[in-house]
């Protein structure tokens, strides 16, 4: 096989080792005491893997004779249309990257289906990434439209996703802990697939379950270091300056009624491909430093990190990292970050120090770059060959963010469909002399 065959195969193998229903069954049958002296089950999943995590949980809450605990239909929030269960689940689709009335919906469900929750309750929360955008429950002071302005405002602006997710934790009643509170007193445990670098656990879907140790004035700091006052609807600066007065409660600090449990990261997932690799016959090299600048400027980045740690040797190579860029949104092209970070890539390839074969993969794990049908981006000899054949200027598509065009005029772009879990992005590089 090429190069090319490879890495995509090192990847396929990889991602199907992670199915968040797996996973999700894996840990439950490791910790069987969650279900112990409980007299109601409540169970809520969202985010893009809460198909799959419900489907595992609930696979194994049957399989355990536990399912006459369930209280009611346990609540499935998902982006993706046309979801299906074996199970009978109340599914809920509603809106990502930005969110909608939908997730005012979705947010309100749960609400209500946690409401008659009691001491002698557990509640299970699946939460997986994604789950910002999909449950939403800005306060009355915020009118949605002014909270999906400030949301577009933030992607296109280069914030990263704790940045992002700070904010939004200082714009709802749901996210940084408070849902938990609202599922007081009973107790829970919040399984998560984590699709953050760092494995913050308050940064993921915002941290609907986890103690916020971030202010207003933090969010109000960080908008001003992108110059972004005057373009934040009143209505949010309002909100946000009477919590920093006082006016408005903090988010919790504290939550004793909640554990949570990271079960599928991005640094795991590494292991995996790494594992793969392996397999196939490659000596494998996992990377520490994590990818989260602007794409166009990793792209070079991480070529000067391939020529330190590549050496000309008689096996094969496959070097892996992972983490999760941002775009610095000038143009008004197609694409994504994984996108813009191959292209990246390719533009500076004259710089590696390798004499043999190589090619680089970068793709976001939940099958979804940007607004494109394209999970990232796949490119090597051939990349190149197709550059100087049709004589494309690789800096004009860079420029005005014209990633996805690019990579489809060169045959380069990595199409998978919705994977159905998110864990960040990931990148293989593969090299044989």
């Amino acid at each position: 096989m090429s190069l090319r065959e490879d890495a995509k195969l090192i990847y396929n193998r990889s991602i199907s080792k992670i199915n968040p229903s797996e996973v999700v069954y894996k840990h439950l049958e490791e910790n069987q005491s969650i279900f112990s002296n409980t007299t109601n089950l409540y169970l809520v999943a969202f985010g893009k893997a809460s198909v799959a995590m419900m489907s595992g949980c609930l696979d194994y809450i049957h399989n355990k004779n536990l399912a006459s605990s369930i209280y009611k239909r346990p609540i499935v929030v998902t982006s993706i249309p046309n979801s299906k269960t074996s199970y009978s689940v109340d599914m809920h689709l509603s809106s990502h990257p930005t969110p909608t009335e939908l997730s005012i919906s979705a947010g309100t469900k749960i609400m209500d289906y946690l409401k008659s929750s009691t001491k002698d309750d557990t509640v299970i929360f699946l939460v997986s990434g994604g789950g910002s955008s999909l449950l939403a429950m800005p306060p009355e002071e915020i009118p949605l439209h002014d909270k999906i302005h400030l949301t577009n405002l933030m992607l296109k602006s280069g914030l990263s996703i704790n940045e992002i997710n700070t904010i939004r934790k200082h714009m709802s009643l749901l996210k940084g802990g408070r849902l938990a509170n609202i599922a007081m007193p009973s107790i829970c445990h919040s399984l998560i697939i984590s699709d953050v670098i760092d494995d913050n656990l308050s940064t993921i879907a915002s941290g609907p379950t986890v103690p916020d140790y971030s202010s207003f004035q933090d969010a109000y700091e960080i908008l001003g270091s992108y110059n972004l006052i005057g373009s934040t609807p009143s209505s949010i600066l309002d909100y946000i300056n009477r919590g920093i007065k006082g006016l408005i409660d903090e988010s919790p600090d504290k939550i004793e009624n909640c554990t949570n449990t990271i079960i599928c990261s991005n640094k795991l997932f590494r292991k995996e491909i790494s594992l793969s690799a392996e397999h196939l016959g490659y000596s494998s090299l996992i990377l520490d430093e994590d990818l989260i600048g602007f794409a166009r400027e990793e792209g070079q980045n991480l070529i000067t990190h391939i020529n330190k740690v590549a050496k000309k040797s008689s096996h094969k190579l496959a070097i892996i990292s992972g983490g999760e860029t941002v775009v610095n949104l000038k143009g008004l092209g197609k694409g994504g970050r994984n996108q813009e970070l191959a292209a990246s890539f390719l533009a500076n390839s004259d710089m590696l120090r390798y004499d043999g074969n190589w090619v680089f993969l970068s793709v976001g794990t939940d099958g979804i770059d940007g607004p494109t049908d394209a999970a990232g981006g796949i490119i090597d000899s051939h990349s190149q060959f197709m550059l100087a054949k049709n004589n494309i200027n690789i800096n004009d598509f860079l420029d005005n963010n014209d990633s996805y065009n690019l990579l489809n005029n060169i045959d380069s772009l990595f199409i998978t469909g919705e994977s159905g879990t998110n864990v960040a992005d990931i990148q293989i590089t593969l090299m044989e002399d």
